[in-house]
């Protein structure tokens, strides 16, 4: 079945039943498709099936469906250009009746596959007249009724009443005999003219007469072939005598052969095909030829099977008693004609047969070029709309994301944002948000910021599924849900409070990429009256209005990590019996007067069991974790305190205080104890002035100072330095990320890509290298021996002289790559600048080689680097960041010292550099100039590189000496100064 069809049904039941019954059509048949082309095939059950489901869901009959189909699909195709075929059928309804048969027929070069009816007409009178319906279908006899129905009413202003007589099974044929009844004054006229008419009998003799018919059969009452045409009789030399259904096969009209059946429908076109095919007598006809032209004949001629098609009317002559079969060929283009072994004069010259074949020739390759192109829209056209369909789903999830799919659909319908708000007498209101997300955020990038919002948002919009809740919004880490509306729920407090417990236990199943602990959430739940509206134009949103919303929002902000808390009105609305709660302090909101609030512990089952989430086991290993972190913050402290004076410390365990605190004091709380530390100092104070530093983390935990000064006097350490250095001491153990193993694979892919650029820049310079002798190829490459050395600098050597900046650049490129990625190799490129180059030029070479490479490899640790060493030598880098701390002052010259002496690694040192804090400044002009005394070591042997046996010959104990004493004197700067600062401390 032609999609010309299918989508006529489409268009009438948008038209008359809505969008949301082709939707719901399309869900239960599974068709993914708003739209079918016009000239593709589909099921031959498919239009059945969606006639039978649309009578199912309207409740009506499926005759009236399908006789709705019948008639909207007139006005249907004449929209679409085919009433112009409609009106040429005939002068009159009678006309268009007898003519039915041929309707299809000229439609058959569109849809070269149509399964066409067959209809031929009986019994005229001038009531009306007797239509045989015969269709391989089941079921479209009223789809017929409704067609005729408004072909009468549009084009021949008659009104037709249709009515079934038979309905019978013939094979796969279904056998229908309608009864119409019109007003036939075409059939009156007839009968009038032929009753008035006087007849013209003219002799013609029978050879002349069939002579104009090549293609003519005289057929007998038993339907015997008493004779045949010219051209026929050429390609059946022995038709004569053959018996009509042994030779042919009837293709249209769908009737029994017989004789009655002929004269029967004798106003029908009749068309034959062969039920042998031709190549046979091809083959007969062709053996007599040259071998020349046998080999060169097309193959296909003698595979493909070629049967002859005819076409045309049956007349019976009562002076023979015959029926003469007056019939033409169909033959499409000259192909056809050469497979059927048929020339050009077998054809008539009175019709239009010869220029048919030859126009059909010439027209064919730009009809089919034509076809293939509308194919390919058509073909396109439907992807196009197969796209727009799905465009329009995730369209409208979009929006319902935003606005909820009642309140959006009443908006598709035009009604204004106005009349969209509601008043709700009681709903509940859960806000959450993230335990310290502000920290958290400070030590990730903006995209695993996002990467964590995402994955945490989809967890919670999954558990939305199974209640009756709506998300209103999320702003940053802030979640808030509604329940109660837009659709009225009495539950809605209990909806909120399960729909927590199920937050609680998916934002578990996130961690933090710092720590790779879990997230924490706190919630706040609060119930009463909101206005609910859509605002906004450009991006509207359903937004809920009230104190009910502040009120919600307070409650979350004074609630505590992985806890629901929630307000009086909240409890009062939920079954005490159905959960666990845990009264608060009374709470002041918003200035109102106080009033109680509730944690939501544990729910119920209905036995009264208490159950056990798994957020329940992360919440007891968050308490522990805490009372550890105390202790480890209070041991801190105290180490901290006594590197810088002598104090006196109690411990005050739960609160309770074990000894007297002196003037001078510093409190800090953490957990569950607290420990005060004592100064000495003066007693004869005349005022005192206490002030108070907070620190309160996303726990809850609290860091207190006081701190009380004499007038006139100041102590040994001021206590904003003992502040600061126990601040910078827990930041450090503390603070640094521990990336996860995604972030790490990330990473290491971004570092891998900036390695292939590298490499690819190198070759860049090694296609511009002057051409090289191919002996000398295998030189070029990254020497790794004395000899390797040699080797490479002669080469150099010899084209450095036509080509030296050339040289020189890849000398500078495979350096700092070197250097940057540490490969080893370095050394050797540093005697051979001492070998190519003048001596000033090559020591600037090398030591600028050398300070860009370990910046470009201090760059890439610091945007890649910090996780890995901080996963494997995180106690060491903390020591270490310690100790760059205390002596940030003379970074510099401890950099001079490392390069020049053996104790580190070069490489080592670039990579921790940036973990350690070291800046860039002091980093580069450090490296600069600590590398240029071994650099004069490696230039200078470099001046005797043929001479040199290995690379230990480079160094002597002289030369060792000389860099020990350099080394000793770059640390000079560091003693003086401090000596300086110790001299103007004793002044004081």
């Amino acid at each position: 079945m032609y999609g010309l069809l299918l989508q006529s049904a489409v268009e009438i039941i948008q038209a008359k039943y809505g969008q949301e019954t082709w939707d719901q059509i399309k869900t239960i048949l599974r068709i993914d498709t708003d739209s079918f082309s016009a000239f593709h095939q589909y099921g031959e059950t498919l239009f059945i099936r969606i006639a039978n489901l649309l009578s199912e869901l309207k409740h009506e009959p499926i005759s009236d469906i399908m006789d709705i189909f019948g008639f909207e699909f007139v006005s249907y195709v004449s929209n679409n250009g085919y009433d112009q075929i409609l009106r040429i059928l005939g002068h009159n309804m009678r006309d268009f009746l007898n003519g039915l048969d041929n309707l299809h027929e000229y439609m058959r070069y569109s849809y070269p596959r149509m399964r066409p009816p067959s209809f031929y007409v009986e019994k005229e009178s001038a009531e009306g007249l007797t239509l045989h319906y015969r269709s391989r279908r089941r079921g479209f006899v009223y789809y017929v009724i409704g067609q005729i129905t408004e072909i009468g009413r549009r084009y021949y202003d008659s009104h037709v009443e249709i009515e079934i007589i038979s309905e019978r099974e013939e094979l796969d044929v279904t056998h229908i005999v309608l009864q119409l009844k019109f007003e036939n004054t075409a059939y009156i006229k007839e009968a009038i003219n032929n009753k008035d008419a006087q007849e013209l009998h003219l002799a013609l003799d029978s050879e002349v007469f069939l002579e104009l018919f090549p293609f003519h059969m005289v057929i007998s009452e038993s339907l015997k072939i008493i004779s045949a045409g010219s051209s026929l009789s050429h390609l059946f030399p022995n038709i004569t005598g053959e018996l009509l259904r042994d030779i042919f096969h009837l293709v249209r009209p769908i009737i029994t052969l017989n004789w009655s059946q002929i004269v029967l429908h004798s106003n029908n076109v009749f068309e034959f095909t062969t039920i042998e095919p031709l190549h046979k007598h091809i083959h007969i006809q062709t053996k007599d030829y040259d071998s020349d032209i046998l080999l060169k004949m097309p193959l296909h001629q003698d595979i493909n099977d070629t049967y002859l098609k005819m076409r045309g009317q049956m007349l019976y002559l009562h002076e023979w008693k015959a029926i003469v079969y007056l019939a033409t060929p169909i033959l499409e283009n000259l192909d056809v004609m050469i497979n059927t072994g048929l020339f050009i004069n077998d054809l008539s010259m009175h019709d239009s047969s010869r220029d048919l074949v030859l126009a059909g020739t010439q027209q064919s390759a730009e009809l089919k070029l034509t076809l293939d192109q509308e194919k390919q829209k058509s073909n396109a056209l439907e992807e196009s709309m197969k796209k727009l369909d799905s465009e329009m789903r995730r369209t409208d999830l979009l929006l319902y994301q935003m606005i909820p799919k009642k309140i959006a659909d009443r908006l598709r319908n035009g009604e204004k944002t106005v009349n969209l708000c509601e008043t709700f007498e009681s709903c509940t209101i859960l806000f959450s948000d993230v335990v310290g997300f502000t920290s958290i955020c400070a030590l990730l990038t903006p995209m695993e910021v996002v990467s964590i919002l995402n994955e945490m948002y989809t967890k919670f919009d999954k558990c939305l599924e199974s209640h009756n809740c709506y998300k209103v919004e999320t702003i940053g880490d802030a979640y808030m849900l509604v329940s109660g509306l837009p659709e009225r729920a009495r539950n809605h407090a209990a909806e909120i409070i399960d729909m927590a417990f199920d937050m609680l236990d998916a934002i578990i199943t996130v961690s933090n990429p710092t720590n790779n602990e879990k997230l924490k959430i706190r919630i706040g739940c609060h119930s009463g009256p909101v206005v609910a509206g859509i605002a906004g134009i450009k991006m509207p949103r359903y937004c809920l209005f009230g104190d009910t919303v502040t009120q919600a929002n307070r409650i979350e902000q004074t609630s505590k990590a992985l806890h629901i808390h929630i307000s009086d009105s909240t409890y009062r609305l939920l079954d005490r019996k159905a959960y666990e709660f845990e009264e608060r302090a009374r709470v002041t909101i918003n200035g109102s007067l106080p009033s109680n609030t509730f944690f939501v512990l544990k729910k119920k089952d209905r036995s009264g069991n208490i159950q056990i989430r798994p957020f329940h086991q992360a919440y007891e290993e968050m308490k522990r974790q805490e009372i550890n972190e105390a202790k480890q913050a209070q041991s801190m402290l105290i180490k901290n305190i006594n590197k810088h004076d002598p104090t006196s410390y109690t411990l005050k365990p739960n609160g309770v205080n074990l000894s007297s605190v002196s003037t001078n004091a510093l409190s800090i709380s953490a957990g569950s104890a607290e420990i005060i530390v004592s100064t000495k100092a003066n007693s004869d104070s005349s005022m005192n002035e206490n002030r108070r530093l907070n620190n309160v983390d996303g726990n809850s935990q609290s860091l207190k100072i006081f701190e009380t000064v004499n007038g006139g006097h100041e102590p040994k350490l001021p206590i904003q330095d003992r502040l600061r250095n126990f601040k910078s001491t827990t930041m450090i153990n503390n603070s640094h990320p521990v990336q996860n193993e995604r972030i790490e694979r990330h990473h290491l892919v971004l570092l891998g890509l900036i390695f292939l650029i590298s490499l690819a820049s190198l070759l860049v310079i090694y296609i511009l290298f002057p051409n090289i002798d191919p002996k000398e190829k295998h030189a070029f490459k990254i020497p790794k021996t004395i000899d390797d050395a040699k080797i490479l600098g002669n080469v150099l050597y010899k084209y450095s002289k036509h080509h030296r900046y050339i040289i020189m650049t890849a000398f500078f490129m495979s350096y700092i790559f070197l250097q940057t990625f540490a490969i080893p190799g370095s050394i050797f490129l540093s005697i051979l600048a001492g070998f190519l180059y003048p001596f000033p030029l090559a020591l600037f070479l090398v030591c600028l080689c050398s300070s860009l490479g370990a910046t470009f490899c201090y760059l890439l640790s610091k945007l890649f680097g910090r996780h890995i060493l901080l996963k494997y030598f995180r106690k060491k880098i903390v020591d270490w960041q310690l100790k760059v701390q205390k002596r940030a002052d003379s970074l510099l010259w401890f950099i001079i010292f490392l390069r020049i002496t053996p104790i580190l690694p070069n490489w080592f040192i670039n990579v921790c550099s940036p973990i350690l804090d070291v800046p860039l400044k002091p980093f580069f002009f450090g490296t600069f100039g600590g590398v240029a005394l071994p650099s004069v070591l490696f230039i200078q042997a470099g001046k005797t590189l043929h001479q040199l046996s290995s690379p230990s010959d480079v160094f002597s104990w002289s030369s060792i000496l000389m860099l020990a004493v350099c080394a000793s004197l770059s640390l000079l700067p560091i003693y003086f100064k401090n000596n300086i600062e110790k001299f103007f401390k004793k002044q004081r």
